[in-house]
């Protein structure tokens, strides 16, 4: 089997009712190259017949950004303009694929509803889902648009100076893009979106999804794309400063991250997920909170926490876990994340999720 026949079988084997044209696309090759790679599948009889499928296979959509990040990390902590020493990386992100490559981690089959382009970084993103088993039948390919990218800066110990995104693509997952899409977000058990997304479309997806609908918030600049009709989020994961512009409440601690939590609760969100940077993690509904101090001896980088936490929490709901095991869930995936200098550990799986849920209960 050919290295491109072997990519053609794997998109089938996510969706087996996927159309030639969609695999053209993915691939980025002519329909009538599909099929005739197709027909080659068949001749050395991987394939059989065309697909049919009669219960939706349980999975999660997660809509949301891709981006190539670059990351600086200063080898000394940086207090001024001048230049630092340290290590630069380049590596494929954006808050919504790190939610799906967490969720294939732990087991849960993820669609992404994505825009991408038809640049180098965008055939990187495809390999990428191939290798993390991610459905991306349903994202979309833009041409003649580059994929996005998002430059970022963090001191030694891993907390963030600054960022720089470049995410107009993002404009492309219009309300009408969508509307083409409405089945399958409300054949999901649930829906994950970020604040990346236009806040158009943002108001479609609250208006047209039926099923829970998770979010994370992306800065300080996009959080607003959540707030009107926050009061149709499930769960919400949101760090400190995001939360404080959100609601007016100066987050320091347990006690202020419980009223901006109240707050937002009073707004209509049903779960409140909120991190502290080196203080704690909150969580809590409407009867319950749960505070975890923050207790993590090796983190190294803050990117993609709330990523693997909102993925994780997920993943809690969809094993029917009580209140406090969702609660740990998210703070154990933070802290395996943290542990990583990459976005998404790679280490992350459901058994380890599991054993440090436990090992909070110490």
């Amino acid at each position: 089997m050919t290295s491109r026949e072997q990519q053609i079988l794997e998109w089938i084997k996510q969706n087996p009712m996927i159309t030639q044209n969609e695999l053209a696309e993915l691939a980025g090759i002519t329909r009538s190259g599909v099929a005739a790679h197709i027909s080659n599948l068949v001749k050395k009889g991987y394939i059989q017949g065309k697909g049919y499928v009669i219960t939706p296979p349980k999975y999660v959509t997660v809509v949301g950004g891709i981006n190539m990040d670059i990351l600086g990390v200063s080898g000394t902590t940086v207090t001024n303009q001048s230049s630092y020493s340290g290590k630069i990386y380049t590596k494929l992100g954006g808050v919504g694929r790190n939610v799906a490559v967490n969720l294939s981690k732990l087991g849960v089959k993820p669609y992404f509803i994505a825009a991408y382009g038809d640049d180098r970084n965008g055939e990187i993103f495809k390999e990428d889902a191939l290798a993390n088993q991610i459905d991306i039948s349903h994202a979309k390919q833009i041409t003649n648009e580059p994929t996005s990218m998002y430059l970022f800066v963090n001191q030694p110990q891993g907390d963030r100076i600054v960022g720089i995104d470049d995410m107009d693509i993002n404009n492309y997952i219009t309300p009408d893009y969508l509307m083409g899409h409405e089945q399958t977000l409300n054949n999901s058990d649930l829906v994950i979106i970020d604040s990346n997304l236009p806040k158009r479309s943002i108001k479609w997806l609250y208006n047209h999804v039926t099923v829970p609908l998770f979010a994370k918030a992306v800065g300080i600049n996009k959080m607003m794309n959540l707030y009107d009709g926050i009061d149709r989020l499930d769960t919400l994961v949101i760090n400190a400063l995001e939360a404080t512009l959100l609601t007016k409440i100066t987050i320091r601690d347990e006690v202020t991250a419980r009223q901006a939590a109240t707050d937002l609760i009073g707004r209509g969100v049903t779960n409140v997920f909120i991190y502290i940077d080196e203080v704690g993690i909150l969580y809590q509904n409407a009867d319950q909170a749960v505070f975890f101090p923050d207790t993590e001896q090796d983190a190294r980088n803050t990117n993609g926490a709330g990523a693997s936490a909102v993925a994780a929490l997920a993943w809690a709901r969809l094993h029917h876990q009580d209140f406090l095991q969702t609660a740990k869930a998210g703070v154990a995936a933070t802290y395996i994340t943290t542990e990583a200098d990459d976005a998404v550990n790679d280490r992350m799986s459901a058994v380890m999720l599991q054993h440090r849920q436990q090992a909070l209960d110490d």
